[in-house]
């Protein structure tokens, strides 16, 4: 079962985080929590940007935009590395000709040559 919190619940739960600053998290969508009949509610996904975001606005003293573009970015390097190890296992499938044809390919793309 997915539990989910309310904004006083997440608040209590995660270090650093003021109603204030919840404010300025969800305006800058930095998390988006989920519109339910009882209000808005957070999931653990939600809970762990929270903490990542106090932490990184904490140490380096971040914007909130900018904070926004480093959680997209690390968003997308997270997507990024789940399609390549998707690539990975298709690839891995492969009988060992195709696997090596592949090698091959992928070596001159990278580097000019074999």
């Amino acid at each position: 079962m997915n539990r989910t919190l309310t904004e006083s619940e997440v608040i209590a739960s995660v270090t650093r985080l003021t109603s204030a600053r919840l404010t300025e998290y969800l305006a800058a969508e930095i998390v988006i929590p989920e519109n339910t009949e009882q209000g808005l509610v957070y999931h653990s996904l939600d809970v762990a940007r929270l903490e990542l975001a106090c932490e990184l606005h904490e140490q380096y003293d971040m914007e909130t935009d900018a904070l926004s573009m480093m959680i997209s970015l690390i968003d997308q390097m997270h997507g990024l590395r789940a399609e390549l190890r998707e690539v990975l296992s298709a690839v891995e499938a492969q009988p060992e000709p195709v696997r090596q044809n592949l090698i091959d390919v992928i070596g001159i793309a990278r580097f000019g040559s074999k």
